[in-house]
């Protein structure tokens, strides 16, 4: 047992420090070791007057002073009542040093034990205020720091004030990042329908979308590949308010076969004439362009050509009309300019968008060459209105403008070295396909 030097309780001697005060415990054998010389006194000696500590002191309840020399108690001896036989008493050279205790409140020499607890208690109070203190302060802080993460509008500014809180937040964000995900697909949605719309706004201003008859290039090329695939060409067009302004178009518009764009002599072909009279302003030329296209007068054709300047104004007013595969170089009806080498054509393709500006110009009335008496069938209710063709190099052509189940049509069937049946079959069969097609 080690007896602690101020309060004389009886500690392990394994304690470091009294377990009733605190107070460091001196252990004999560690200042054996250290070559001390001490005398260990019974307590109840000390009490009683014995070496160290004068009996009147101890009566009066006084501590040694500081200059004075403490006594380290010793435990006593079973049954005997006697301390052990020590060296002699510690004076003030041999004492040893008591260190003082650490902590908030070190226990001083000469404090009791009521004081001592006195003082843990108020150690107590103390550290409890401090603790509380600061974490007041802590939740303050982060209250203020949150809420001017939230004033300052920052995502993710705020902290995590505990584990719960935490997942709350992070739970939060992400039904915060959904909702934006969310939006942000909308918005991307709403902006795919909008460049939808304006598409199809834009598709439907530019390019309107044929809602009735078309006719293809491919089944116009099955009938003339038949006959030939040089000396014969054929082109067709549904005609419509859109096709009447056209001047040149895709095969989406008009269909053509492979020669459509090749030049052949342009035979019974007044339309060019008709067309630039029209838009001449000359009253003149639009009386005699009238007579001509209704007869078919070669003279008629010829003065008018003359009205609006010659061949070469035609010529000029055709080009700048978008029809390039057409140029004249002699009057109608000379044989002997023909024979030198001086020459009218056309393609068919021209041809097909002359007789749909011929249509809009009110000019298909004037059309009146009964083909079917050369020959060509005509397809029961379909109304044609037709010019026909025939000259040098075997050369027989067909214009039409067709008419079946409320639709129009314009047809260019142009031929050489085929001859009259061949071109008035190869007509009955392009007409009984648009007839088809109109008819759909």
């Amino acid at each position: 047992m080690v007896y602690c030097t101020e309060c004389g309780f009886a500690n392990n001697d394994d304690d470091a420090f009294c377990t009733q005060c605190g107070t460091p415990l001196e252990h004999p054998a560690a200042s054996a070791g250290a070559g001390a010389d001490h005398t260990l006194v019974d307590p109840a000696q000390t009490a009683s007057g014995a070496p160290g500590l004068p009996s009147d002191a101890v009566a009066a309840g006084q501590m040694p002073n500081a200059g004075q020399t403490p006594v380290v108690p010793m435990p006593p001896l079973a049954g005997a009542g006697q301390l052990p036989a020590m060296n002699a008493p510690i004076t003030s050279s041999t004492a040893p040093t008591v260190p003082a205790p650490t902590g908030v409140m070190a226990v001083q020499s000469g404090v009791s034990p009521a004081q001592t607890s006195s003082n843990k208690r108020s150690t107590a109070i103390i550290v409890t205020l401090i603790a509380l203190i600061c974490a007041t302060a802590l939740v303050i802080g982060l209250f203020v720091t949150h809420t001017m993460g939230l004033w300052g509008g920052q995502p993710g500014a705020s902290t995590s004030q505990t584990a719960s809180s935490g997942e709350k937040d992070e739970s939060a964000s992400d039904d915060t990042a959904d909702k934006d995900k969310k939006s942000s697909a909308d918005e991307s949605d709403k902006d795919t329908d909008k460049d939808k719309d304006e598409s199809d706004a834009s598709k439907t201003d530019s390019q309107p979308e044929e809602t009735g008859p078309v006719i293809t290039s491919s089944q116009l090329s099955a009938i003339a590949d038949q006959y030939s695939s040089s000396d014969v060409a054929v082109s067709a067009m549904v005609i419509n308010d859109e096709s009447a302004k056209a001047k040149s178009s895709s095969d989406a518009v008009i269909a053509t076969t492979s020669q459509s764009g090749k030049q052949f002599v342009a035979a019974g072909l007044y339309l060019p004439v008709y067309l630039a009279a029209m838009d001449s302003g000359n009253d003149d030329a639009k009386a005699q362009a009238a007579t001509m296209m209704g007869t078919m007068d070669n003279a008629s054709g010829n003065n008018v050509a003359a009205a609006l300047g010659g061949w070469d104004a035609v010529n000029a007013w055709s080009s700048s009309h978008g029809y390039s595969g057409t140029s004249f170089s002699r009057n109608y009806g000379d044989v002997a300019a023909s024979n030198s080498g001086y020459e009218n054509y056309s393609s068919s393709r021209d041809a097909a968008l002359m007789l749909a500006s011929v249509d809009a110009k009110g000019g298909a009335s004037l059309m009146n060459v009964d083909i079917a008496a050369e020959g060509v069938v005509i397809p029961a209710g379909m109304t044609v209105h037709a010019h026909r063709g025939q000259g040098i190099q075997d050369t027989w052509n067909y214009f039409a403008i067709v008419e079946a189940n409320g639709h129009k049509a314009a047809v260019s069937v142009v031929t050489q070295y085929q001859g009259k049946a061949v071109a008035a079959d190869l007509m009955s069969k392009v007409l009984a396909s648009v007839d088809a097609t109109l008819k759909q």
